[in-house]
């Protein structure tokens, strides 16, 4: 009796390590680990201050925005669509938010709720020209790119402002127990997403959208309403990172988040989002981003300059397509 619920408890044992095993391959988490061990025992070797407490830290503080950003654009991507824009209405929402606080001494409350509220409503239209006038999200979200840069710039004058509330500069600037504060919002924001996208009906639309528009459509889905809500929280969280970014500069400058839309489309597509939709995971997406913040911070260590790492960011960006457009065409 002893040996059979002993046999018993080793099938049950290796059914589990079969299910993970067969999770891992099909997710392309165990390629994505991988790859994340790899880059770590590299750079471990190249320069031993890559594994300390503070260099990790530093780390999860750098990888925190655009993470924040990337929970949204991943929810995009997953229904089929793209958001160029994110970079550029996040620090244009920071930008107004730093102008009304330092030039007409808003509260910070209050600032703050415009910002987001900005940010939001970027989305909103962008969805509404995606939906409504039938743009494809590429060319909407492009052209509200460059109006999100150009109305920042015309707010600031196209100066760097200075001057904010001590209070406002603790939402980027700030530590709780040794972590920055900008890590427990990317903490909360990646749960919350998860569960969102896991275990909602809002998250299994996504996926409908994304999977099959047409047939969405059919079974009653209202897939326009769905995306203006996508868009408009792509947007709202664009100018959360934005906002915490502004905060932890102490200064709102138009020039930063240029390459943000970028970085953060490539952490999407590295953690196994699939190009037109249907698929992915906001873990998926955490991870792309960990191995994207490592690599970069590791080769910052070694002395990679700014240009080359933009490089990577291309080649990166481009080998996660084309994988996944490789299998796709191997399964179908």
């Amino acid at each position: 009796m002893h040996d059979e619920s002993k046999s018993t408890g080793v099938r049950n044992t290796q059914n589990v390590f079969n299910k993970i095993k067969n999770y891992l391959l099909k997710s392309k988490a165990l390629y994505l680990l991988g790859a994340l061990c790899a880059i770590i025992l590299f750079f471990f070797i190249m320069t031993p201050n890559f594994i300390t407490q503070t260099n990790l830290i530093n780390v999860a503080r750098q990888m925190s925005i655009n993470m924040i950003i990337a929970v949204g654009m991943t929810y995009v991507i997953i229904s089929g669509g793209l958001d160029l824009s994110v970079g550029s209405v996040g620090i244009m929402s920071g930008c107004l938010v730093g102008v009304l606080m330092a030039g007409y001494q808003v509260p910070i409350a209050l600032a703050l709720m415009i910002g987001l509220s900005a940010g939001a409503l970027c989305g909103f239209i962008n969805g509404l020209v995606i939906t409504r006038l039938k743009v494809p999200p590429f060319v909407a979200t492009l052209g509200m790119s460059n109006i999100a840069r150009g109305v920042a710039i015309v707010i600031t004058g196209g100066y760097i402002i200075h001057g904010f509330p001590p209070l406002f500069n603790q939402i980027g600037i700030g530590f709780f127990l040794g972590i920055p504060y900008p890590v427990y919002y990317m903490a909360i924001i990646v749960f919350v997403g998860h569960m969102m996208m896991s275990k909602t009906e809002f998250g299994l639309n996504v996926y409908a959208i994304g999977g099959n528009e047409p047939a969405a459509r059919l079974a009653g889905l209202r897939v326009d309403a769905m995306k203006l809500r996508i868009y408009t929280l792509s947007g709202f969280l664009a100018a959360f990172g934005g906002i915490v970014l502004t905060a932890r500069v102490i200064s709102a400058q138009p020039a930063l988040m240029q390459t943000t839309s970028l970085e953060v489309i490539a952490a999407v597509f590295v953690g196994g989002s699939k190009m037109g939709g249907g698929s992915g995971t906001v873990m998926g997406t955490l991870l792309g981003a960990t191995i994207m913040a490592l690599l970069f911070n590791g080769m910052n260590l070694i002395g990679v300059g700014y240009e080359w790492q933009q490089v990577a960011i291309g080649i990166i960006l481009i080998l996660s397509v084309s994988l996944d457009k490789l299998k796709s065409g191997q399964q179908t």
